[in-house]
C-alpha cells in the first residue's frame, strides 16, 4: 500500500490537478485508515472534476468513520446532487443507503 501511495504521489508531481490520481490517492489513504488525508485528496479531486458522486460517497464514509456525522451528511447531499447531474442512478442508490447507515 505504501508503495502505491508513493507511486501516486510521484505521478501527482507531474500533473498536480489530475482528478483520477487524486481520487486514487484518496482511496489509498482511506484503505490505510487515514481518513483526513483521504478526505483532503478526494476534495482536491472534486475541485478538478466536480461531478464525481463516488468521491463524495467516500468523503462521507471517511467523515462517518471519524464520527463527524454532520460532515458525512453534507458529503452525501453533495454526492446526490452530483449523481443527479450525471444521471448516475447507481451512485444515488449507494449514497441513499449510506445515508441510512450514517443516520442509524
Amino acid at each position: 500500500m505504501a508503495d502505491r501511495i508513493e507511486r501516486l504521489r510521484r505521478m501527482l508531481e507531474s500533473e498536480p490537478g489530475d482528478a483520477f490520481c487524486l481520487y486514487a490517492l484518496g482511496m489509498e489513504y482511506a484503505a490505510a485508515h487515514e481518513p483526513m488525508r483521504a478526505i483532503a485528496h478526494l476534495e482536491q479531486s472534486l475541485r478538478s472534476e466536480p461531478d464525481q458522486p463516488y468521491a463524495h460517497f467516500h468523503i462521507a464514509r471517511c467523515h462517518a468513520a471519524t464520527g463527524d456525522r454532520p460532515a458525512a451528511a453534507a458529503a452525501i447531499d453533495a454526492g446526490l446532487e452530483a449523481a443527479t447531474r450525471t444521471h448516475d442512478d447507481g451512485a444515488a442508490q449507494e449514497l441513499r443507503a449510506l445515508r441510512e447507515d450514517v443516520n442509524a
